[in-house]
């Protein structure tokens, strides 16, 4: 009797909805190439070019010829879209009847793991509303970016090219040398929160390379580890330390690219065996030439800043200028004491100065006797600071044998 009650009372509660109607999704087929790649057989760089068909999908797995929308096509990789949803999309394509044929898409340096997203969205910026009907495309496989691909800008005469990268946000692994078989990673600047590392091409490559090792324009990259920086097994890291790979979220911060939440890896099978280590495979600095301060329009310019930004570069016959160690001066803030490259040596109240930072290092002479003398050599790493107009060029050096004071 309870049992033909709780029937009855379940029966009452029955409820019919309307069906589903209407478009659920966007199918993307592949057309163009017609080998995606896979995870251990990448696309070449030069297969940028993609060619899709588009169908609407009703609830029954149908064209849905009542779909005449446009919809926007976005690329996924590295962990976000590019672009982002509210921006102008990569392509807006005219669906007709439920389909759009044989559509061309150009895509961006996609890197790794890559789908399309389509969706219906409208607007742009704050306007922007997201779209109720989506698709993505099979994966596409394309290589892992190298330290280059982090650091330079999609144009070098832009106005932001030495405050962004196309990859901002992205989060990246680097565990090649875009120089192939004789490329490695090298470790160039240790210090208390990171350390700076290089893609360089050696005599000869492998775990256990030769010298000499050159490098590139945009061939470093500064690793920020919050800490000491360790490797896999928890040891520290070491200049002229030949690492695997490092893998974190790229991001700017005032014009400087940096890795953060990172984890590097060696090559070293367990934590007893030793890294491999020789300082010898470290780059030789980049001469710096006073027309570094010339206007981004010019290829001698200021760009040549950003393309050895997190590299050593080597700056001749400089004077020291005056301290400023008021009370609220930037060598008392920050320990930045300032250098004229200028060949008068005259001008150090000019922009076109660049600063140091040599507090924590074995370098222990006191910047203010130093005030007004010429020093013939000072090599560094250049770390940057750019924000809008604004540029401070502070170069860090590795300790007293990167300073010549007499």
């Amino acid at each position: 009797m309870k049992l033909a009650s709780l029937l009855l009372v379940l029966a009452a509660c029955t409820e019919t909805r309307d069906p589903i109607t209407g478009t659920q999704s966007i199918e993307v087929e592949l057309i163009t190439p017609a080998d995606p790649g896979t995870v251990d057989s990448r696309l070449p760089d030069s297969q940028r070019t993609i060619v899709i068909n588009l169908r609407a999908k009703d609830a029954e797995g149908n064209v849905d010829t009542t779909f005449s929308e446009s919809v926007r096509v976005y690329a996924q990789f590295l962990g976000t879209l590019t672009p982002s949803l509210e921006d102008m999309p990569l392509a807006t394509i005219a669906m007709t009847n439920g389909v759009a044929m044989n559509q061309m898409i150009s895509l961006p340096n996609a890197f790794g793991a890559t789908t399309l997203w389509i969706d219906n969205g409208t607007g742009l910026g704050p306007d922007y509303q997201f779209g109720a009907v989506t698709g993505t495309s099979p994966t596409l496989w394309f290589r892992d970016p190298f330290i280059s691909d982090l650091q330079r800008p999609r144009d070098e005469m832009a106005l932001d090219a030495l405050s962004t990268t196309p990859l901002t946000d992205k989060q990246i692994r680097v565990g090649s040398s875009r120089y192939g078989a004789r490329g490695v990673l090298v470790v160039t600047s240790i210090f208390a929160q990171g350390y700076t590392v290089s893609d360089v091409e050696c005599a000869t490559g492998g775990e256990m390379p030769t010298p000499p090792c050159t490098t590139g324009d945009y061939d470093h990259a500064m690793v920020f580890t919050f800490s000491s920086p360790r490797d896999q097994y928890g040891r520290p890291i070491n200049e002229g330390e030949v690492i695997q790979s490092f893998n974190g979220g790229l991001s700017e911060f005032n014009g400087l690219t940096e890795v953060g939440f990172p984890r590097t890896f060696i090559s070293a099978p367990d934590r007893d065996t030793p890294p491999f280590v020789n300082r010898a495979l470290m780059p030789a600095p980049v001469l710096f030439n006073i027309a570094w301060f010339g206007p981004l329009s010019n290829p001698a310019g200021r760009i040549n800043f950003e393309r050895n930004e997190a590299g050593a570069i080597e700056i001749r016959n400089v004077k020291v200028c005056p301290l400023d160690d008021g009370p609220d001066g930037v060598y008392t803030k920050y320990k930045q004491w300032s250098i004229d490259p200028s060949p008068m040596g005259d001008q150090c109240s000019s922009s076109n100065v660049i600063n140091l930072i040599t507090a924590g290092t074995d370098f222990t002479t006191d910047p203010h006797t130093l005030v007004g003398k010429t020093l013939p050599k000072v090599i560094g790493i250049v770390r940057p600071v750019n924000i809008g107009s604004f540029n401070v060029w502070i170069v860090y050096p590795r300790g007293k044998d990167d300073l010549q004071t007499q």
